[in-house]
């Protein structure tokens, strides 16, 4: 998905998934798919969204570039990517500061993940 930075456009890694509320819908949210982040992390306004309460997770500081701290807790969650649904472990951070990141954990093992740099797309094939 592109993105301005300065006069620049670049092409960022980023796909729709969705994660089951607790009202029981699909929510959807936009995130970047990176091989590099250990799980998928989103903020404290998305488990709001969710209907999580974000403390009731287990405790877990993120570091991230830099290695800044940040707060965040671990829930199970149900994820929809496609027409692919599992369960899967995501981070919530106590801050709206962060990206939204599709991590390798309880994830990246259900697909076979292409970065087709060229066609600027991201291909997720489940076996």
């Amino acid at each position: 998905m592109p993105e301005s930075v300065g006069s620049r456009i670049i092409n960022r890694p980023k796909v729709t998934i969705f994660l089951y509320s607790i009202q029981k819908e699909w929510r959807g949210f936009n995130v970047y798919v990176d091989s590099g982040a250990d799980m998928s992390l989103f903020t404290r306004s998305d488990a709001e969204f969710l209907g999580l309460s974000l403390t009731q997770g287990e405790y877990r500081p993120i570091a991230g570039v830099g290695r800044v701290l940040v707060p965040a807790y671990v829930h199970a969650v149900k994820m929809k990517i496609g027409d692919s649904v599992l369960d899967a472990k995501a981070a919530f951070a106590d801050s709206d500061e962060v990206p939204r990141l599709l991590g390798r954990t309880d994830v990246f093992s259900h697909f076979k993940i292409t970065f087709a740099e060229q066609d600027l797309e991201i291909i997720f094939e489940a076996p």
